[in-house]
């Protein structure tokens, strides 16, 4: 089964609303996965921008700096597999939903 997230068009929803609900944790790490484009095992500040931008992220630039900021343990400007969990913790806390 596939997840169907905000669109681009709009902004994240923090909390659950009517028909949606909160993507868990498991889900979010599956997402963020799914946006290794280029197969590195690294997400790319361009990966986290397309992946925020998927999610609904008013903003996908600050999302992506953010969240490279919360994450990036070891300043390479890359989320290592070693880092994804931080990156995961720091976007489910922001509360993005699946419509169904």
């Amino acid at each position: 089964m596939g997840i169907a997230v905000n669109n681009h068009k709009t902004a994240a929803i923090p909390k659950a609303k009517g028909g949606n609900r909160t993507l868990t944790k498991e889900q979010l790490k599956s997402f963020f996965l799914r946006h290794d484009t280029n197969h590195d095992n690294h997400l790319s500040r361009k990966e986290l921008r397309q992946a925020f931008d998927e999610l609904g992220a008013f903003s996908s630039y600050y999302r992506a700096a953010r969240g490279l900021s919360h994450a990036d343990a070891d300043k390479d400007g890359l989320i290592g597999m070693g880092e994804l969990d931080d990156l995961v913790n720091y976007a489910y806390k922001l509360g993005y939903t699946v419509h169904h």
